[in-house]
């Protein structure tokens, strides 16, 4: 063979590797473009903190919708902004989805997604319990019996505070999001007086905190909400679910049979953390029966459920478990 046509095919593997390379390179570029990213500054925060979201890779002057995973899997709205000429964005933002001063502590996920492009990013976020005041001055609070059942009503005296001063009182739970209560006029011999239900509340150990705006006097006292029970009923109705387990953003259908013709039935769920939630109102059929739909969504905490359905004349009560998982 000549040796020009032996330096040809020598080449040949040669040629094909670079071709290949480039057509990598080529195919991997707009892809690398088109990737978005998002950051969050401070990462660990405490409650009641202002964070920063940054954002960038969008399309300039994109819309661009934000929003926040909870550590219980809730979904809530952040803000709709739109992207600069260099398709970025910055925003500041402070975490009081709920409309409460602090939130729960855990991990949260920002997702940030461009309407035209597409183009998604995610950061992570960690809430820790704000630092606190602890007990301070004279105050004192005390709590009747400071674990019961849910349903129970807990009775707090406080002393110690100035006569007829305003006691600001709030209420940790035990994701340790705050409950604000107002105040109260402390009396003339300084003290206040505060009775607490438990209805439907989620269980665990609670704290509550009363502090005397002049003063400055600081009470805490703790106490404990444990599963309870409040109804009697009279006997057992069935109650289904025609899918053991779905994501948020969907649809449940229950049955239920065993009523008595007619009557009205109260529908409501037991969440993860056990506090309640009223699901709504059925009447049964002539047969004792009824068919209800139920749409979860995003604001639903992932978990086990226990969906009960109670007869307002009959007292017959049927309960059905099922499990929330995380949506798309």
């Amino acid at each position: 063979m000549p040796i020009t046509q032996r330096s040809l095919l020598r080449l040949i593997p040669i040629l094909f590797t670079v071709a290949l390379a480039l057509l990598i390179a080529i195919w991997s570029w707009p892809a690398s473009a088109q990737t978005a990213s998002l950051t969050v500054s401070p990462t660990v925060a405490y409650q009641n903190t202002t964070v920063t979201l940054s954002g960038s890779g969008f399309l300039p002057g994109e819309t661009v919708s934000v929003w926040i995973t909870y550590p219980d899997y809730t979904v809530y709205g952040v803000t709709v902004t739109t992207i600069d000429d260099q398709g970025r964005f910055n925003h500041p933002y402070l975490p009081d989805f709920l409309g409460a001063t602090f939130t729960p502590t855990g991990r949260y996920t920002y997702t940030a997604r461009g309407w035209q492009s597409g183009r998604e990013a995610y950061a992570s976020l960690t809430v820790e319990v704000a630092p606190a005041v602890g007990t301070t001055g004279s105050a004192r609070l005390t709590v009747d019996r400071p674990t019961q059942a849910q349903g129970a009503i807990f009775t707090f005296s406080g002393s110690g505070y100035r006569p007829g001063e305003r006691v600001a009182i709030w209420l940790r739970y035990p994701n340790d999001a705050i409950a604000d209560l107002g105040a109260q006029i402390a009396d003339r011999d300084g003290r206040i007086g505060l009775a607490i239900a438990s209805d439907g509340i989620p269980v665990g150990r609670y704290a509550l905190t009363a502090r005397g705006l002049q003063s400055g006097a600081n009470g805490i006292i703790d106490f404990e909400v444990l599963v309870g029970d409040t109804l009697r009923p009279r006997g057992n109705a069935e109650l289904t679910v025609e899918t053991a387990s779905s994501r948020q953003r969907s649809a449940i259908r229950l049955r239920g049979s065993g009523f008595l013709p007619g009557e009205v039935i109260t529908v409501w769920a037991t969440l993860p953390d056990y506090s309640t939630e009223w699901l709504g109102d059925v009447t049964a059929t002539n047969e004792g029966t009824f068919v209800a739909e139920v749409y979860l969504n995003e604001r639903d905490p992932v978990g086990r459920y226990a969906i009960s359905a109670y007869g307002n004349r009959s007292e017959r009560r049927a309960v059905a478990e099922y499990t929330l998982l995380p949506g798309p």
